[in-house]
């Protein structure tokens, strides 16, 4: 008889060599999940589960609750499970339930994951439930440069067009501690600009520790005019699955008028697609609404991608217990932020509990 092996496992360079060995991002790796843990104040830890030599992996951020119970969040980003590809879906479902088990054994109240829109695509539990948030945008890689003109909407074309004349270029490098405080500095100003909640103020550490981790898995393109740095983005890369993304950029405000963030876009795909990259995956709208930002990354590329998160509620009674002890109004009890106990308040602009990690490209 198959029996299913769950485990904790730490996240160090063990895990990496057993991420290696199915379909994964760099979202997935120790160095990611490590500087992710400092954006949310947790622990990071792993859970792998063995089942007829097949393996799932989770990687995982541990929130303390209390002095005996805790819950577990995904990293920032697309960190979904990690699944041998010739596992039944019926077979998932049973290495879930035992994993579900495990958790509550060691404490676990809940578990929330944002899914991988490329990795975990398709993917339907029916241990738990995965909600489906809204739409984000991939640009293919292999279309040749032509293509990827030719998709780029008139109001891109001509931003990136308008960049060039007024002699803005680019500068296309790997993290430095030097870089990486300009990047720093033009992001928090964007997102002051934006009025982001505080959650997407990054402390420096969490650049540091990406710097420290994963120079060699991460881009930043920045944006010049007459020497000096007026916008700059982050875009991850993971030679392995193919896969680049966007992360995070900004642009100093009184050079918006310029459109460097066009220009470094444009500049990206083309990167990617002289680096044989097999996808850019550009992200959805802010909260995953179909607004502004979805709207100028879909600019560059229309084929859209869902983007699902998991949650699953570990320990039922506990989980109520959480939900009754705070005063919520009859619009949070209808929310679909999850864990609802970790909900601050209907005035949150963006609920981070459900939604698509924050990227801006202001």
């Amino acid at each position: 008889m198959n029996t299913v092996k769950v485990d904790f496992i730490a996240i160090d360079n063990n895990w990496d060599k057993k991420v290696s060995e199915h379909h994964f991002d760099i979202y997935h790796l120790s160095g990611w999940i490590h500087a992710s843990a400092i954006v949310d104040k947790g622990k990071p830890q792993g859970v792998i589960a063995h089942y007829k030599n097949k393996e799932v992996l989770l990687p995982l951020i541990i929130r303390d609750i209390d002095s005996i119970y805790w819950d577990a969040t995904s990293t920032y980003g697309y960190g979904g499970p990690l699944m041998d590809k010739t596992l039944t879906d019926a077979e998932v479902d049973l290495i879930l339930d035992e994993i579900k088990a495990f958790l509550f054994k060691k404490g676990c109240v809940s578990l929330f994951m944002r899914l991988h829109p490329i990795i975990n695509k398709g993917w339907i539990p029916t241990v738990g439930k995965a909600l489906t948030h809204g739409l984000t945008l991939m640009s293919d890689l292999r279309k040749s440069e032509e293509d990827h003109w030719n998709e780029t909407q008139n109001r891109h074309r001509r931003g990136i067009k308008k960049a060039l004349k007024m002699d803005v270029v680019t500068k296309t490098e790997y993290l430095t501690k030097q870089n990486t405080m300009m990047f720093s500095s033009i992001y928090k100003e964007t997102m002051r600009h934006v009025k982001a909640s505080d959650y997407y103020f990054f402390d420096d550490d969490y650049f540091f520790n990406l710097l420290k981790h994963l120079q060699e898995r991460i881009l930043l393109i920045t944006a010049y005019q007459d020497n000096k740095a007026i916008g700059s983005s982050i875009y991850t890369i993971c030679k392995e699955s193919g896969i680049m993304q966007f992360h995070l950029g900004g642009t100093l405000n009184e050079y918006i008028h310029m459109q460097p963030s066009k220009l470094i876009t444009h500049v990206a795909r083309d990167w990617g697609r002289n680096n044989n990259y097999k996808v850019l995956h550009l992200g959805g709208g802010v909260g995953s609404n179909l607004d502004s930002l979805y709207e100028y990354k879909k600019g560059f590329s229309s084929q859209e991608l869902l983007f699902k998160t998991y949650r699953l509620i570990v320990n039922t009674e506990k989980y109520a217990n959480l939900v009754a002890g705070i005063w919520f109004s009859d619009s949070d009890l209808r929310s679909d932020f999850f864990p609802l106990y970790r909900k601050e308040s209907t005035e949150e602009v963006l609920e981070v509990g459900q939604a698509e990690p924050l990227v801006n490209m202001l």
